[in-house]
C-alpha cells in the first residue's frame, strides 16, 4: 500500500509530500494538483514496473517531454519521483536535463508493490457505445485490466464475472456473491432495477452491452441499447466494476491499487453517494483507493462509511490543493469517528452553503 508520494520539480509541485491512506480522496480547484498527483503514481508505474524507461510517456499516461513536466520556477533540472510503502519499501525515478532515460530505483519489496494489480479509470472514460473492443486475452494491457476509459469492462465481466468477490464489497440487497451478480447490484444503486446483458461477437473482435430493467412484481422490461439508457450508466459501470474486482483480503502479498478519476461523472446525488460507499467497502476489503472528485456527496459518502463503521477515521486521508501562482498548497482535513472533520478551508466543498446564503438574502419578490 503507498504509504506517501514525494514530489520535487514535477509541474506545479515543487517540494510536496502527500500522505496516503486506504481512501485517499483528492479534491480541490480545476488546475491546483489534483491530477497530477495520480499522473505521478502512473508514471512512476510506467517507470519503474511493467514498462520500464522514460515515464512520461506511455500506456497509462502520456505527459509530454521533460520540458513538459519540469516545474516552471524549478531551482535545479532534476524532476524526481518518490513513493514509499512504508518501512523500507521504496521506488523512487530522477531524470535531468542532460538525458531522456532517467535514473530509476527501486527495491525489491516496493517492485512487489509496484507490480501489483492496478485499476485506473480516467475521467476521460467511454460513454454509450454501440459495442466495446474485445479481443484475445493477451491484448488486455495488465497495467489498466478494464482499460484506463473503460474499454474492456465487457472483456473483464465476460472472463471474470462468474469469480466470487470479497464480503466486505457486497451489496445488502444480491444474495449471489459473483462479480456480475454484485456489479448489478451496485449499478441498481444508480439506475434502479438495471440488468445489464453482455453478448460476444467474437467475428467482429467487440462485445455489446444492452440493459433491461426489473419492475417489482413484474416481467423484466424489453432490452435497451446503451446509448437509449443514459450517460451515467455507461459512465458508473467501469468503475463499480474496478472497485469489486480486486479479491485478495488484507494478508495478500499483492496489492490492488484502484484510482478513479471524477467518480461522479453523469451521477445523480444518491448515485454518487452509494459509488462512494461502495469505495469505502473496497478499502475495508483490502484494496487501496483513490479518488480524484469535485462532488460533495462523494466526500459525504466517505463521511457516512467512516460513521457507519465500515472504514476506521485512520483509514481515510482527505487532501484539498490550492494554487497559488507558481505553488501549490495541500491542506489535509482529518475525519473523526462520527463523520465530522476538524477543519473546513475556504472553498472546500462549501459552494452550496455559499450560494444558499446568497438566495437567503435576496428580496422577497414571490409577493
Amino acid at each position: 500500500m503507498i504509504d506517501h508520494l514525494e514530489l520535487r520539480n514535477f509541474k506545479c509541485f515543487r517540494e510536496q509530500t502527500i500522505p496516503f491512506r486506504g481512501l485517499t480522496i483528492l479534491a480541490g480547484l480545476n488546475g491546483s494538483g489534483k491530477s497530477s498527483v495520480i499522473q505521478a503514481i502512473l508514471a512512476l508505474r510506467q517507470a519503474l514496473g511493467a514498462e520500464r524507461g522514460t515515464p512520461w510517456q506511455g500506456s497509462l499516461v502520456n505527459l509530454g517531454s521533460y520540458r513538459d513536466v519540469i516545474h516552471e520556477d524549478a531551482s535545479d533540472d532534476t524532476v524526481g519521483l518518490k513513493v514509499s510503502f512504508g518501512g523500507e519499501a521504496q521506488a523512487r525515478f530522477e531524470m535531468r536535463q542532460q538525458g531522456e532515460a532517467g535514473e530509476a530505483w527501486c527495491g525489491p519489496e516496493a517492485e512487489k508493490q509496484l507490480r501489483g494489480y492496478l485499476f485506473y479509470v480516467s475521467a476521460d472514460r467511454l460513454g454509450p457505445r454501440a459495442t466495446l473492443p474485445f479481443a484475445g486475452d493477451g491484448q488486455r494491457s495488465s497495467l489498466a485490466p478494464l482499460g484506463k476509459r473503460g474499454e474492456h469492462v465487457l472483456w473483464y465481466l465476460h472472463n471474470f464475472g462468474g469469480a466470487p468477490v470479497m464480503a466486505a464489497v457486497r451489496h445488502p440487497g444480491e444474495s449471489k456473491n459473483t462479480l456480475v451478480a454484485q456489479a448489478t447490484a451496485w449499478l441498481g444503486a444508480i439506475s434502479p432495477g438495471a440488468d445489464p446483458m453482455i453478448a460476444v461477437v467474437p467475428e467482429a473482435d467487440c462485445a455489446v452491452v444492452t440493459y433491461r430493467f426489473s419492475r417489482s412484481g413484474d416481467v423484466p422490461s424489453r432490452p435497451f441499447r446503451a446509448s437509449n439508457v443514459g450517460f451515467g450508466v455507461s459512465y458508473a459501470f467501469p468503475p463499480i466494476v474496478a472497485l469489486l474486482a480486486p479479491k485478495r483480503d488484507r494478508t495478500s502479498s499483492v496489492e490492488h491499487l484502484v484510482i478513479i478519476e471524477n467518480p461522479e461523472a453523469h451521477l445523480h446525488p444518491g448515485g454518487q453517494t452509494s459509488l462512494a460507499e461502495l469505495a469505502a467497502r473496497a478499502t475495508a476489503s483490502g484494496s487501496q483507493v483513490v479518488l480524484e472528485t469535485h462532488s460533495d456527496h462523494v466526500l459525504d459518502g466517505v463521511r457516512l462509511a467512516v460513521r457507519e463503521g465500515i472504514l476506521s477515521p485512520e483509514e481515510v486521508a482527505i487532501h484539498y490543493f490550492e494554487r497559488y501562482g507558481l505553488d501549490v498548497r495541500v491542506t489535509t482535513p482529518v475525519v473523526s469517528r462520527t463523520g465530522r472533520l476538524d477543519i473546513w478551508p475556504e472553498g472546500f466543498f462549501d459552494q452550496h452553503e455559499r450560494n444558499l446564503s446568497r438566495l437567503m438574502g435576496l428580496p422577497n419578490t414571490t409577493g
